[in-house]
């Protein structure tokens, strides 16, 4: 068993009983760190081939043909959208190889891409790094569970301690966040213009995440309220009962209702983006930050003023049903707000922002 180099690129070669196999590995000069494990890979599948015991099912699939299967496996997650997104960035920095192929080098190498600055400059946060590797982790057991792997790669890896950085603006904050977020506006430059201002505006008005606003559709509209699906999954039993389809509902004020009313909606979005990705506001956020000098602001941190500013106006469990928070402690499991309770609440949340929206 060898390698050769054929122009930049790395090949494997071996003969075996007098037949001699010249096949490429994938890599090229530059990385030359994958080329151990690749190189092992590669022996493994030509001797399968050989000796006629099949080929290995991780040589057959390949990273960019298992991240359809998952999609479709987890199509009722939460964040199923933010997985496809971040799967597609994966796909961008690391070779689409079978998956029996990668190992801790690949892990490695992604890690190195990850942690550098992205097209705005800014190295990730520990948070993010660590979501994207818990995606690639619950990827990889899936394959292990549907046999065509034996090992997790991800295994070694260990994740990053977090900051908890997240928190809610003041009210001036607040105020110099809308009027920044209303200036851009008439930016030439920033290519969301009234839209971002919009996307802002209804993240304060309901609490809802980045995610869910921007992939929000007509059809999750009924009257004054929103109703988005996703499955909940509370045990590995079997049964009908094991994953529910649930349904989280947003009650909607009228400052919501008014910034839904605006958008132009030519599909069945109600924001009419190209793109779906919450990096396509990440240039908004970057002006607020100069704009304003809070530069630790994130679209979240409307999450938490939301929670704050309801939680003081109300009580905790009105707080969590109108935020859609899944867990507050044991003693919160029995409490049932009721819908006028909502209703009520998200009211005095229109009424305190329409004294800091500027008209």
């Amino acid at each position: 068993m060898g390698v050769y180099l054929r122009g930049n690129w790395y090949w494997y070669k071996r003969t075996i009983a007098g037949r001699r196999y010249r096949q490429p590995l994938g890599l090229k000069k530059g990385q030359e760190s994958l080329l151990s494990a690749r190189l092992a890979q590669k022996d493994e599948e030509v001797m399968s081939l050989h000796f006629g015991i099949g080929r290995p099912a991780s040589a057959s699939v390949l990273f960019s043909t298992f991240v359809p299967r998952y999609l479709e496996a987890k199509k009722d997650k939460k964040t199923i959208d933010r997985d496809r997104q971040r799967l597609e960035y994966i796909a961008s920095l690391w070779p689409d190889l079978p998956l029996g192929f990668y190992g801790k080098a690949h892990v490695e190498a992604l890690e190195k891409k990850l942690t550098a600055a992205g097209p705005l400059g800014r190295v990730p946060k520990p948070a993010t790094l660590n979501r994207y590797m818990e995606l690639l982790k619950t990827m990889f057991n899936i394959a292990i569970e549907d046999s065509l792997i034996r090992e997790n790669p991800m295994r070694f890896y260990q994740p990053y301690a977090e900051e908890g950085t997240r928190r809610a603006l003041t009210t001036d904050e607040l105020r110099a966040v809308l009027e920044a977020a209303k200036s851009l506006e008439k930016s030439k430059q920033f290519r969301l213009r009234r839209a971002f201002f919009d996307l802002i505006v209804l993240g304060l008005a309901t609490g809802m995440r980045l995610s869910e606003i921007l992939n929000l559709r007509r059809s999750w509209l009924n009257g004054n309220v929103i109703a988005i699906p996703y499955a909940s999954t509370k045990s590995r039993q079997r049964g009908p009962t094991a994953q529910k389809q649930r349904t989280k509902v947003v009650t909607l004020n009228d400052v919501a209702r008014e910034v839904i009313g605006r958008q132009p909606g030519q599909d069945e979005f109600v924001f009419d983006l190209h793109r779906r990705d919450p990096m396509v506001i990440q240039h908004g956020v970057e002006a607020i930050r100069r704009i304003t000098g809070i530069h630790d602001f994130t679209f979240h941190h409307l999450r938490h003023t939301v929670s704050t500013l309801v939680a003081s106006q109300s009580s905790l469990a009105t707080a969590r049903v109108v935020l859609g928070h899944s867990d507050l402690r044991t003693t919160l499991r029995y409490t049932h707000p009721s819908a006028a309770d909502q209703t009520e609440t998200v009211t005095k949340l229109a009424t305190y922002l329409r004294t800091v929206i500027p008209k």
